[in-house]
């Protein structure tokens, strides 16, 4: 075999005779970027991503279009090839545009591939759904009902008519997973040996539970209550969240081997030096925000006033709770939204709402909000009580109009009483739900470390504690929090915790380049221009009486049909090539961070042959799929499969 001798950045090498400084560096195991190049196509050097350097005659060329010659001392990556590769991958992407990410997924706490789950119910494959979303999620049916849905607010479809119903979908494909009799278990690698402790069953220790099984660790989850779940069970009422379905998106996490201990309390039935003795090797603590805060106001210990958490708890134990004729909420958070309407189908002839600020700053779900009025409870805003008393069992409520001044340290306009303003209501009950806090007492007596605020002291890149097996998250750490972020708490803290016990080292995640249409409904005119509108499924639900008169679930979802439909409403903004387009990861590599170009095109997707969708905005002109046709003629099934599978961009999908 005949070879040839050179030099490749300084050291004399060999390599076969008659091929490109690419391959002969390749031989030699020198890796040289392309974009243009495809192996099996001739060489062009159009983007001049592979240009190197023929040391001794100043002079750059292109890498694959230039065959390797005897005794040339070529240089594959100096300071100055990196600015010159740079410098032209910038000139490409002046001309590229398109959603690396769907802003849904960017924008969900979890991480979940929103788009390729939605595809999947689109195409009628939702097993394949199922296993999407519980790579990310491993409680669909329960985040299908509570979740706040940022995704849906990002949503590009905002652009045509409506968002997309997301979690609608997400809980579609849970349903049929449970309803299939063949539940999805994720791969669980070999036993490790190791013994994982997690204090809390709510979303942030089931998630975790969950991704420490599918490393092979042993996980024992301790909880205070009867049965797991935690708030989701113990603070969300069954017409929102039934219990069948907590059971349902547990039972996978006991079947890849969790064991569950209740009515156990951490620091009185268990503490850290028990658990460490019985040979427990990390503790991952998430006992979640379960102290309700305080009104600071006169009266509040007077019989007959509740907190939102122990009105909900008290119920969803079984307990026997009336809360007479006349109800009063306190509070504007899901937790009071929750408490009016549960008394409301404990029959409370009339709920009252009362909230300091207005309706557009409430932090409970919108969806939520709507229901209760639908249901009849009104919300009194801006009034906030002064002072509670009770007179011959009659309790009395001071109240104030308030007005917003100035904003405080929320961001939000403070409420500031206004004068003679002054009026009182009567009640029943009194329901106080103002958020949750953490009982810092019961970390702090372990030898954790707290903050000002009361929560965990953690470092936040590990969610590691003062201790160093102990790792904790979700609300202990980040305070009253949603649901999905607890998850992604969860997803984070199995992570570091696996890290920790195969003693590998902390990886720090690549920055990858990320390319947008923009903001969520200014993306080019075209690419809005090519969607129908079509309206946003609704989803069946009960009629009035049915559901004021029980506490079955409010809403049935989605049929089928239904959810067929509205998957398919999908722009599918999120690049089908993110994760192998050649493109990002050289923009990645070269630490590229420019805004995508904003050119409009005609015809900005356009249906090809053999469904292949073309996006010009993604199209860079390399010129393979040119090549391609070329060369290989117009065989229109062969060739379309090709160009799909070369092109580098995700241009041709």
């Amino acid at each position: 075999m005949n070879t040839v001798t050179f030099t490749l950045n300084g050291t004399e090498v060999s390599a076969k005779a008659g091929v490109s400084i690419l391959e002969a560096a390749r031989q030699n195991g020198t890796t040289i970027p392309t974009l243009c190049h495809h192996e099996s196509l001739h060489a062009l050097g159009s983007c001049w991503m592979c240009i190197v350097e023929i040391k001794g005659k100043h002079r750059f060329v292109p890498a694959c279009s230039t065959d390797i010659t005897p005794g040339i001392a070529v240089e594959t990556d100096t300071p100055e090839l990196y600015a010159i590769r740079k410098k032209n991958l910038e000139r490409l992407l002046e001309h590229h545009c398109g959603d690396c990410s769907g802003p849904c997924e960017i924008s969900c706490p979890a991480g979940c591939d929103i788009p390729a789950f939605v595809s999947a119910i689109a195409k009628g494959n939702d097993s394949e759904a199922i296993a999407i979303i519980k790579n990310d999620i491993p409680l669909p049916g329960i985040l299908g009902r509570v979740c706040h849905a940022p995704c849906e607010d990002e949503c590009r479809r905002h652009g045509v008519d409506e968002p997309l119903s997301i979690c609608t979908l997400k809980r579609f494909a849970a349903d049929k997973d449970i309803e299939s009799g063949d539940r999805h278990l994720p791969f669980c690698k070999p036993k490790t040996g190791k013994k994982v402790a997690i204090i809390g069953s709510g979303p942030a220790g089931l998630t975790a539970a969950y991704y420490l099984l599918k490393e092979g660790h042993d996980v024992t989850v301790y909880d205070s209550h009867d049965t797991p779940g935690g708030m989701m069970r113990y603070g969300i009422p069954p017409f929102r969240l039934p219990v069948a379905t907590i059971e349902a998106d547990i039972e996978p996490i006991r079947s890849m081997g969790a064991d569950f201990i209740c009515n156990t309390v951490f620091g009185e039935d268990i503490t850290l030096d028990s658990l460490k003795q019985d040979g427990v090797d990390a503790l991952f603590l998430a006992v979640g925000a379960q102290q309700p805060g305080s009104l600071g106001i006169k009266g509040e210990e007077t019989q007959g006033v509740l907190s939102g958490i122990d009105f909900l708890n008290s119920f969803a134990s079984g307990g026997t709770v009336n809360p007479g004729n006349r109800v009063l909420v306190i509070g504007g958070g899901n937790t009071a939204i929750d408490a009016a309407r549960t008394a409301l189908r404990l029959g409370a002839g009339s709920v009252r709402i009362l909230y300091r600020r207005t309706m557009e700053e409430m932090p409970a779900n919108r969806t939520e909000i709507e229901e209760a009025l639908h249901e009849g409870i009104s919300i009194d805003i801006l009034t906030a009580p002064t002072g509670i008393k009770n007179v011959e069992n009659n309790l009395l409520v001071s109240t104030v109009k308030m007005t917003l001044g100035e904003p405080d340290e929320s961001g939000r306009r403070r409420p500031v009483p206004l004068e003679n303003s002054e009026c009182s209501l009567s009640a029943d009950m009194v329901i106080t739900a103002i958020g949750q806090n953490v009982d810092k007492s019961v970390h702090e007596k372990q030898g954790l470390t707290s903050t000002k605020n009361g929560t965990v002291l953690v470092d936040p890149a590990t969610l590691r504690t003062s201790i160093p097996w102990v790792f904790a998250g979700g609300d202990c750490v980040t305070g009253a929090d949603t649901a999905v972020n607890a998850v992604r708490q969860g997803k984070l803290a199995a992570k570091t915790i696996d890290g920790f016990l195969s003693k590998k080292p902390q990886e720090v995640p690549a920055k990858s380049f990320h390319s947008s249409y923009g903001p969520r409904d200014l993306a080019p005119e075209g690419f809005y221009r090519r969607a129908t509108p079509s309206s946003r499924a609704m989803a069946v639900e009960l009629s009035m009486h049915r559901r004021v008169s029980g506490f079955d679930e409010v809403s049935a979802g989605f049929s089928e049909e239904q959810a067929r439909e509205e998957a398919q409403r999908c722009l599918r903004c999120s690049c089908v090539s993110k994760n192998d387009c050649r493109l990002r990861e050289l923009a990645s590599a070269y630490d590229i961070s420019q805004e995508c170009g904003k050119e409009e095109h005609e015809d900005f997707s356009v249906d090809r042959g053999a469904g292949v969708r073309f996006e010009r905005e993604k199209c860079v002109d390399c010129g393979i799929c040119v090549r391609t046709l070329e060369e290989i003629g117009q065989e229109e099934t062969t060739a379309m499969k090709l160009l799909v599978e070369r092109c580098p961009t995700g241009a041709l999908s």
